[in-house]
C-alpha cells in the first residue's frame, strides 16, 4: 500500500476504519501512508466500543456475529491499540483529529403499530477519543450522522472548515 502513496503529498481521511490502515503500515519499511495523514474525520466512531456490539455475546449462540463486530465490543484491545497508536500521532502533532457524536437514539428493528427497538449507538463516551475536536450533533441518530441535510449542517460545515484547516497547516509541513 505505500507504494501506492506519493511521499511528498498529504492525505486526509474520512471513514472510521482508517486507523486499521495506518497501524498496518507504520510497520512497512517505509509507512508513506502514516507519515502523509494529516487529518482524520470520525463520524460516530466507536473508540471504545458499542453497545450494539456487545449484544450478540451477551444472547450466547443465538447469534454468531463476524470476528470484526468482535473488535467493536467495549473494552476490545484491539480498539484500546487504535485508539493509543492515533493518540500517539496526535501527542506529536502529527494528526488532527475531528469527531462527531450523535445524540439520538437510531431505530435497530422497527414492527407494526409503531413499536421499535432502539438504541444509542454510540454514546459520547466512546464517539470521543480524549483528543482532538469533538462536534456533539443535535438531534441526529447514527445511522444520519454522516449524512448532512444541507451545506449548513455542523455535519458538513465542520467537515469543510477541518479540510481547510488542514490544507492550510499541510502547506507548512
Amino acid at each position: 500500500m505505500s507504494a501506492l502513496i506519493a511521499p511528498e503529498r498529504s492525505v486526509k481521511f474520512h471513514g472510521s476504519l482508517v486507523a486499521q490502515l495506518l497501524l498496518k503500515d507504520e510497520n512497512l519499511p517505509r509507512g508513506n501512508l502514516v507519515k502523509n495523514t494529516v487529518g482524520v474525520v470520525f463520524y460516530s466512531c466507536p473508540h471504545f466500543g458499542s453497545k450494539l456490539a456487545d449484544m450478540p455475546w451477551r444472547m450466547g449462540y443465538v447469534f454468531r456475529p463476524a470476528p470484526s463486530i468482535g473488535e467493536l465490543r467495549s473494552g476490545s484491545t484491539r480498539l484500546v491499540e487504535l485508539n493509543d497508536f492515533l493518540h500517539e500521532l496526535h501527542k506529536k502533532g502529527s494528526l488532527d483529529v475531528l469527531s462527531f457524536c450523535e445524540t439520538k437514539v437510531t431505530p435497530i428493528v422497527e414492527g407494526y403499530g409503531g413499536w421499535a427497538f432502539r438504541l444509542e449507538i454510540v454514546p459520547i463516551e466512546s464517539a470521543y477519543p480524549g483528543y482532538g475536536e469533538l462536534v456533539v450533533l443535535e438531534s441526529t441518530d447514527h445511522v444520519n450522522s454522516c449524512k448532512p441535510i444541507t451545506r449548513t449542517d455542523p455535519s458538513y460545515s465542520e467537515t469543510l472548515q477541518f479540510l481547510h484547516k488542514l490544507r492550510a497547516a499541510s502547506s507548512y509541513r
